[in-house]
């Protein structure tokens, strides 16, 4: 045998010996990737930072998210697998990939670079928790927390509206930090009721159960409390989606009659009042105002067709396409997120949003008859509830938004779905959870928490 091959089976054999620690390095490195990811999305809900000021310095958030994204990078490079995309990542590269551009042509360049830079880290967000909820245990868990964490601003929004504190316009309650607006607080509060309902019809512990259905209660109260009537319709569409949709249709309508009944025992006179001028809108400032930003994104559209006036630069060129009534007086956001995206990047950064946002729509609806049908169907009536809010609030900044398409994402690629054939039920394999080779070939599946 030549010096070469000698070499060569020698260092065959330290690889293959090698392997278990790489093995047990990656799995490690996965777990502890997962849960940063986990952690990232339920303190989207806590604002750590607001309750305890002695911890921003520390930037729980930025530690969280290098964390996820350097587990998942050596990870990957432990395993010899690429990162997991998908075709929705490139209708998502687009819209990023337009707005972090946007400064080029955009009538508030450093309004745009900052818009820019936050939307990239959306999108590394999207990729680190779909890359890091790689089996079904994965997922409910961070779903679970995810849920749960809402239940800390649905009582906290109810709380500074009870006791006058925080209060916006006088009357309307609110959380802190990302929620510190009432209609963001209401949207982010609409996207985890589904989830809870979901966890108090299937969830397999009793305690997890106890939890959900004492937070239904209270995000409704903190709901409530916004007086966001975007908020209200969203509500109502989650529900309903999410009643047809669930498997126990029975109970499932049962919990929806009493949510519904909660409300109209529970909202007070102002609730109502402000919810009666969607009927009378020609009467309503707040709305008249919403219209008019409509009108400006509407005159953006006509002048800038293509790419808009730069990533958040909306404000910026309200002077210049308002109204000459309105061209000095007080600026507002396009309050619809269809119309922000539009007046900010166009037609291109539009078209990457609405593929992005109907293949999360369509995961999480192909998705509820697999392994993972309660889940996809509590995510599907989320999203479903919460971009109905953004019809009213648009808010395309929002962290919320990613997290729940990268839910709808997890629950389609990382668990077996299932489809009828001549009237049996054949399962289709998720995808593969191996990569092939000699002896370093490693399971991903091994490396569930």
């Amino acid at each position: 045998m030549s010096t070469v091959s000698q070499v060569d089976a020698i260092q065959t054999r330290i690889d293959a010996g090698m392997q278990p620690i790489r093995n047990w390095q990656a799995r490690r490195i996965g777990q502890i990737a997962c849960a940063a990811a986990t952690l990232f999305l339920a303190q989207l809900y806590l604002s750590p930072a607001q309750w305890f000021p002695e911890t921003e310095p520390l930037h729980l958030a930025l530690v969280l998210s290098i964390a996820a994204l350097g587990g998942l990078l050596a990870f990957r490079m432990l395993t010899n697998r690429p990162l997991w995309l998908g075709w929705r990542s490139l209708a998502l590269g687009i819209y990023c990939t337009t707005a972090v551009l946007s400064p080029i042509w955009s009538v508030d360049p450093p309004s745009s670079i900052h818009g820019g830079l936050e939307i990239a880290k959306h999108f590394l967000f999207f990729v680190a928790v779909i890359n890091a909820l790689t089996t079904p245990k994965r997922i409910r868990v961070a779903i679970m927390l995810y849920a749960f964490a809402a239940i800390v601003p649905g009582w906290g929004t109810f709380w500074n509206w009870w006791h006058d504190e925080l209060l916006v316009e006088g009357f309307r309650g609110r959380w802190l930090g990302v929620l510190a607006d009432p209609n963001h607080d209401a949207m982010a509060l609409v996207a985890a009721v589904p989830l809870l309902l979901y966890l108090v019809t299937v969830g397999d512990r009793y305690w997890k159960r106890i939890v959900a259905l004492a937070g239904v209660p209270v995000l409704l109260m903190g709901i409530i409390a916004t007086h966001s009537r975007g908020g209200s319709l969203g509500l109502a569409a989650a529900v309903v989606v999410w009643a047809l949709t669930s498997k126990r249709k029975l109970i499932a309508g049962t919990l929806a009659v009493l949510a519904a009944a909660g409300v109209f025992l529970w909202a007070p006179a102002s609730f109502w009042a402000r919810n009666e001028t969607i009927a009378s809108y020609e009467e309503d400032l707040s709305v008249q105002d919403r219209l008019m930003a409509w009108q400006v994104a509407e005159r953006i559209f006509k002048e800038r067709p293509l790419l808009g006036v730069g990533e958040s630069a909306f404000l910026a060129a309200w002077t210049h396409y308002a109204p000459i009534e309105y061209g000095d007086g007080q600026r507002y956001v396009a309050h619809n997120l269809q119309l922000e995206v539009l007046g900010d990047l166009g037609v291109v950064g539009l078209l990457g949003m609405l593929v992005f946002l109907g293949c999360s729509l369509w995961s999480a609806f192909r998705a509820r008859n697999g392994e993972m049908a309660n889940e996809a169907r509590a995510v599907f009536a989320a999203l479903v509830g919460y971009l109905v809010c953004q019809q009213f609030s648009g808010y395309a900044l929002s962290w919320f938004t990613y997290a729940l398409c990268a839910f709808a994402a997890c629950c389609e690629h990382w668990a077996p779905l299932r489809r009828v054939t001549e009237g049996q039920t054949a399962t289709i394999p998720m995808a593969p959870l191996t990569q092939s080779g000699n002896a370093a070939s490693t399971s991903l599946g091994a490396l569930s928490p």
